[in-house]
């Protein structure tokens, strides 16, 4: 269940407020976005204004066990993002989708509401003459639920395991004679 602070509730039951979305990416250094003009102080973090924030999915939560994920497309056109995903192991690494509540004076009300929590799956970069995108796409948690996990019966994942060992160098060409059962 989620709580939500009593001040934020308090801010959105009146009409003068303002909805700020931070993104965070937790590669070994934390990237800290925000789609605000002005950079914002939250969780005891700064969450960096960014124009590169060019889209996000929505979340949806039910009840069922279910794979949810958004979409989030950052501009390419700041090569620091693009390099970012090229140099790392981007595969799982947590990214959290928070909604903030802004006064007037652009200050934080309560905490921010946490409302996607999940993992990277994969990424695409797409460049054209007039653009340059990164679309980051993530699942929850439960992605990994449907994953088959085990090992392959050939020679690269041998030798991951045991690089001396040479047990399965021909594996991939005798693997049709292998008969499994009675004959």
């Amino acid at each position: 269940m989620r709580t939500i602070s009593a001040a934020t509730v308090s801010a959105l039951e009146n009409d003068n407020f303002n909805l700020a979305t931070l993104i965070q990416f937790e590669f070994s250094t934390n990237i800290r976005l925000t789609d605000w003009d002005r950079n914002l102080t939250a969780l005891s973090n700064t969450w960096v204004s960014s124009a590169n924030v060019l889209s996000f999915g929505s979340s949806s939560e039910s009840s069922d066990l279910a794979v949810n994920g958004i979409d989030i497309t950052l501009s390419g056109v700041e090569q620091t993002y693009v390099a970012i995903f090229l140099t790392n192991n981007y595969i799982d690494v947590p990214v959290k989708l928070y909604r903030a509540v802004l006064n007037s004076a652009d200050v934080v009300i309560g905490d921010p509401i946490l409302v996607f929590d999940g993992l990277i799956t994969s990424f695409a970069i797409e460049d054209t003459e007039d653009s340059s995108e990164i679309s980051i796409t993530t699942a929850s948690h439960w992605a990994d639920f449907e994953k088959l996990n085990g090992r392959k019966t050939n020679h690269n994942s041998q030798v991951l395991h045991f690089p001396n060992d040479e047990g399965f160098e021909f594996a991939a060409k005798t693997i049709k004679d292998l008969r499994w059962g009675k004959a």
